[in-house]
């Protein structure tokens, strides 16, 4: 509630008990006549009437006042009617002290409009209306005094009829006068500083409730855009493991399919065993796979070739026959003086692939890009007797566009998502600098929560579109001989004040001398950075943290070990995976993209060095990278 605020509603509490306190007028009127012996009061049923009338119009004018500002918020007319209320308060309650003939009682409703001004315009008000309320009770004593206004033209009764001695006196009328403006003055200093630290703390509270509200929306809002992403990247990861699951299940069929082919051109060699009805139908079966098949007998000559093969490699049957080098197994590249179309080769060590008998193959069939895994495999007899190799073919294609479909759709998100975010930052960024005017701490506070989880996002952002650029092999390098410790020192500096804050333990040690590295500088910045990074989140207060450099003759060893949570053991070898993130992390962090080390591996292994781990839950854990010096 703002200021405004409070005053229509300290406006509309006045016209509210008006109407009690009218009553209570009209009941002293009542009892004033009749109670004439107890009382110097005298009201005449006359007067008592007018009062009440004026005082219901009076308060039915206010109350359609009030009800027109709320409808039309004016600040003046608000003011207006607050001086209004006050000012027809003193003069009602003027009236009714001539009317009533006994100036003690009657001095007492003054105290009714002090306290209004004090809950309306503070000390100063109600300081303001004691003077008034003093002035009106100090002249009508004097005028008393003097005789003046001795006929009353309400009661019929002079006030000269009603014995006042002490009027008689100067120096009791003077005490009275004194008396009287004195308790005015300190009841109004009382009750404006009361309202005033009534309205400060009231105006605490509401800065406390708007502000838990504001964080509770802003973290709402935070978690919101964080759970967006969440959603995103567990979309994407669902559909990567589903797009696994299938293509773990085809490369199980394709194990079958292998170990099938093989056995039935086994079967199919083996003449001597075999009808020439048994021989036909096998080579009908092993001629209908839809996917290609290339036979090479042990004179290491293409034996057999199914229509698949034939159509997409375009070999025809002179090619039958023809040699094949055995060189890394009979490797597709040694059939380029063969096939006559463009075809590139992926090597078993270029796919990482656990199977060094597989390699991947892209080739242009017809209108369309077709990818196929290879795989090279002996075939022998039944007696272990060596026949030659089969080449079996499994087509990648669906998977492959699968998979490019999913890393564009990711970097069109991210780069969409990238461009709002930072116009975002900067903008943000300008109003906690004070370009659009200064802030108070509570805003300050706020804006910067803000900014941090528009920062998270960023990073999130930043790490998606990194992901896929090095799935599409567009993680550009710039190699050049650099100091390695000036780029530590960079990193360092970033996470000295969250380390001071947390009172984490940092070790560093390094040589004195560092000789230069062949590096991306902003890379293996990036490496430290996620390493570290890792390590101060997930280490609690008071924890520990060890970086040490080595330099050897080949490489540069760096070592990042903590104290912090670890990783569980059934979860390490997923580590360097893409949206993987440790059950106990989960729990304990809530951001957190699960992209950080993937990306950290790539340019690790990009650079020619190794990153290795180790790791106990609840103790702990150590990476260990290494860079070529040279």
């Amino acid at each position: 509630m703002n200021l405004y605020e409070r005053k229509i509603e300290i406006n509309e509490w006045l016209i509210t008990t008006r109407w009690f306190y009218m009553v209570a007028v009209f009941l002293i009127g009542i009892l004033g006549n009749s109670l004439i012996s107890l009382f110097s009061v005298r009201f005449s049923f006359l007067s008592v009437g007018i009062l009440l009338v004026i005082f219901v119009f009076v308060n039915f004018y206010f109350d359609y006042i009030l009800g027109q500002i709320k409808k039309n918020a004016s600040e003046f007319k608000l003011k207006f009617l607050g001086l209004a209320q006050i000012a027809i308060e003193l003069f009602l309650f003027t009236v009714i002290m001539h009317l009533g003939g006994d100036k003690d009682i009657g001095s007492i409703f003054y105290l009714l409009p002090i306290i209004s001004a004090s809950m309306i315009f503070g000390l100063r008000g109600s300081v303001i209306t004691a003077i008034l309320a003093a002035a009106l009770v100090n002249l009508s004593m004097v005028f008393d005094y003097f005789g003046f206004l001795n006929d009353n033209v309400f009661s019929g009764q002079p006030f000269g009829l009603i014995e006042t001695t002490e009027l008689k006196y100067r120096t009791i009328a003077l005490i009275k006068v004194i008396t009287t403006s004195n308790f005015y003055l300190v009841l109004a200093i009382f009750l404006g500083y009361g309202s005033k630290l009534l309205a400060l703390r009231e105006q605490r509270l509401i800065a406390q409730t708007e502000k838990l509200g504001k964080e509770k929306n802003l973290k709402a809002r935070e978690a919101a855009e964080m759970d967006k992403a969440a959603k995103l990247l567990s979309r994407q990861d669902a559909e990567l493991k589903e797009i696994n699951r299938k293509l773990k299940g085809k490369v199980e069929e394709l194990e079958k399919s292998e170990r099938s082919m093989i056995r039935a051109f086994a079967d199919l060699s083996d003449a001597r065993n075999k009808t020439e009805e048994e021989r036909n139908k096998t080579a009908a079966i092993i001629a209908n796979f839809v996917d290609p098949i290339i036979v090479i007998d042990k004179d290491n000559k293409i034996n057999f070739l199914n229509p698949s093969a034939r159509e997409i490699f375009g070999f025809i049957d002179s090619d039958l026959g023809r040699e094949v080098l055995i060189t890394n197994n009979y490797s597709m590249n040694n059939f380029r003086s063969i096939i006559n179309r463009k075809f590139e080769v992926k090597s078993s060590k270029a796919l990482r692939a656990n199977n060094p008998n597989e390699e991947e193959v892209v080739i242009n069939s017809g209108a369309q890009e077709l990818t196929f895994k290879v795989i090279t495999a002996r075939v022998v007899d039944n007696k272990s007797q060596y026949l030659g190799v089969m080449k079996i073919f499994y087509n990648l294609t669906r998977e492959k566009i699968i998979d490019k479909l999913k890393s564009e759709f990711i970097s069109i998100a991210a780069h969409q998502l990238r461009t709002p975010l930072s116009a975002i930052k900067w903008v943000i960024k300008m109003v906690l600098d004070g370009d659009a005017g200064k802030l108070n701490e509570e805003q300050k506070k706020l804006l910067f929560k803000g900014y941090e989880s528009n920062e998270r996002i960023i990073g999130l952002v930043n790490d998606m579109l990194n992901v896929s650029r090095i799935e599409d092999g567009r993680f550009g390098y710039a190699f050049n001989y650099d100091d390695f410790n000036e780029t530590l020192n960079t990193v360092i500096d970033g996470f000295s004040g969250i380390m001071e804050r947390k009172k984490i333990n940092f070790i560093l040690e390094r040589p004195k001398k560092i000789p230069p590295i062949h590096m991306d500088k902003q890379k293996i910045g990036l490496v430290i950075e996620n390493l570290l990074e890792n390590a101060i989140k997930y280490t609690p207060e008071y924890g520990r943290i060890e970086l040490d450099v080595e330099a050897g003759d080949r490489f540069l060893r760096v070592r990042i070990e903590d104290n912090g949570v670890g990783i569980p053991d059934k979860d390490q070898e997923k580590l360097f995976t893409k949206f993987f993130r440790a059950e106990n992390v989960i729990r304990m962090q809530t951001e957190g993209s699960g992209l950080g080390l993937f990306i950290v591996k790539n340019i690790i292994k990009k650079h020619g060095g190794e990153i290795t781990f180790a790791s106990h839950e609840g103790k702990g854990t150590k990476f260990v990278f290494t860079l070529p010096i040279s």
